[in-house]
This record gives C-alpha cells, sequence and structure tokens, in this order.
C-alpha cells in the first residue's frame, strides 16, 4: 500500500482551517458511518482519539494517537501528524496546513493498511482508491466547514 496525497488550496485563513481540521470530534460528521471519541484536551503528542466505523453493533475501533503537534503561529505552518493503533487498521497520517499568499494550502498525507498487514498489502490495489476518495471526500467537506463563519 502506498500514501495517498490530497492537496488543496482555500481562501480560508490558515487558523480557521487549523481549527476545524483538528476538531476530531467532528470527523463523523464528514467521514461516513463513523462516530468519533476523543481524550480530554488539551491536544497534544501523546493525546488520542478513535472512531467507530460501522452500523450498529457491527464495526470497528479506528484508534489513533498524536505523533506531531505543531499548531500554525501567526498564521504561518501548522502540522499534526497520527499513528493508527487499533487492531483492524494501521497506519498513519500527516497532516500540512500553511498560507500560500493569501489562501491556506492543505496537505494530506496518509496511508491504511488493513491488519494482518500481508493481506492488506495484498488487497491495496483495492483499498488505495477507496482511500483518496474517502479523504478526498472528508476533506473537501471540512474545508467547507472552515469557510462557514459561522463554524469555528
Amino acid at each position: 500500500m502506498s500514501a495517498v496525497q490530497i492537496e488543496r488550496t482555500v481562501p480560508t485563513p490558515v487558523d480557521r482551517v487549523w481549527a476545524t481540521l483538528t476538531d476530531f470530534a467532528a470527523y463523523g460528521d464528514w467521514i461516513p458511518l463513523t462516530a468519533m471519541r476523543v481524550d480530554a484536551a488539551p491536544k497534544r503528542v501523546g493525546w488520542g482519539f478513535a472512531g467507530k466505523t460501522g452500523l450498529g453493533p457491527v464495526g470497528f475501533l479506528d484508534s489513533m494517537l498524536v505523533t506531531r503537534w505543531q499548531p500554525p503561529a501567526d498564521g504561518g505552518l501548522g502540522r499534526f501528524a497520527v499513528r493508527k493503533t487499533g487492531r483492524v487498521l494501521r497506519g498513519w497520517a500527516d497532516v500540512t496546513v500553511e498560507p500560500v499568499a493569501s489562501l491556506t494550502r492543505v496537505t494530506w498525507r496518509e496511508e491504511i493498511v488493513p491488519r494482518p498487514e500481508l493481506v492488506g498489502r495484498m488487497v491495496a490495489r483495492v483499498t488505495d482508491p477507496v482511500t483518496h476518495r474517502l479523504f478526498a471526500a472528508a476533506l473537501d467537506k471540512m474545508l467547507v466547514a472552515a469557510a462557514d463563519p459561522r463554524a469555528v
């Protein structure tokens, strides 16, 4: 499996984009069939959250641990990274927000490997495009929310 990379450039300020992308409790609003659980604040390296994906009693918990936490200072570059720690999925995500002129560029890189990893790597040809579509759609919804002045 290879990492999926999604880039978007939007006219929304860096701080608003950051606030939306790091509102992990709201990820269930953007990722289908997912309900979120988050640790108590403050967010930092070592902080955790999880998404329970499924219908009713059938599903799985996708737990994650923050491994990098760099909020944007004075409207500058911001970056966070997470590592998947659950029993069903392994992988990571690395997200960067950065100002470019009067715009904000978001770069979302993610690798998801179903466990057992050998099987996950064998089905990557099928799962990689699905992962890309899922996260591109979720990121687009997040960026719409970030642009809404009532949202954050």
